[in-house]
């Protein structure tokens, strides 16, 4: 019996293929958080009168939480597609890492009462120079997938926020307490549309943010790192490079 012919595919059928499975994950991610939002408001529109207060609270609830989803999603699209084209330029400055923490808390929406959060400063210094505003960025797109998936538990914060000076870079180190992820499966999660498994079933997710945050830790001359705590949950560690150094 003559063997079948099998042949490698193709870069194009390659790109071609990873194209498809991009617009099938972002149709996916865009759909779900409209059709809960025209479907709240459909609801409110239809039958306001009918409706107790605590019911239109909690539609008005929900349709927010997923327009802030839906504008995370869209925003993520439009930067990746800007870091790709070379189109972003860090301007670097004075700047201190606990404004930045805090800027990147005030830009997560709802989602960052899913969790409570605990802020440790190391040391007394915190200033540096840097893009104040792609750091910040950086650090809110790790807090956004760390109050998505890692998790709680009972009398311990959701997440667990240090920062500080160390040697000639600035370091923000964010815990959440989650499952971690599997060392195999940890350089994976900063490529783009990545999603592990279980968080497939957990919630629609374009896998975009871990890899817009290296983007910018390397546009800053930084790098993130990523591993797992000994008694659970992800660490990821962003090392600012001190431009007044």
């Amino acid at each position: 019996m003559k063997p079948q012919d099998i042949t490698s595919p193709t870069h194009d059928e390659i790109r071609e293929y990873l194209h498809r499975q991009m617009l099938s994950s972002v149709s996916h991610d865009l759909k779900t958080p409209l059709a809960t939002i025209i479907g709240s408001l459909e609801v409110m529109t239809m039958l306001y009168d009918k409706l107790s207060e605590e019911k239109r609270k909690s539609l008005i609830s929900s349709a927010l939480t997923e327009a802030f989803r839906l504008d995370h999603f869209i925003t993520n699209i439009l930067d990746m597609a800007k870091f790709e084209a070379d189109a972003v330029k860090p301007r670097f400055e004075s700047a201190r890492l606990s404004q930045m923490i805090n800027d990147s808390l005030a830009r997560l929406g709802p989602l960052k009462t899913k969790g409570e959060i605990k802020i440790n400063a190391v040391g007394d210094a915190d200033d540096l120079v840097t893009d104040s505003m792609l750091g910040s960025r950086a650090i809110g797109l790790v807090l956004h997938n760390a109050f998505k998936f890692g998790g709680r538990k009972a009398s311990i914060p959701a997440i667990e926020v240090e920062y500080g000076i160390k040697g000639n870079e600035g370091f923000v180190r964010i815990r959440d307490h989650g499952e971690g992820i599997p060392p195999e499966k940890q350089a994976a999660v900063f490529d783009k549309y990545t999603r592990l498994q279980k968080t497939d079933q957990q919630t629609a997710s374009t896998g975009l943010g871990l890899t817009i945050s290296q983007y910018i830790m390397r546009l800053l001359d930084g790098r993130i790192e990523l591993h797992n705590h000994p008694e659970g949950g992800a660490i990821f560690t962003l090392w600012y490079a001190n431009k007044k150094a």
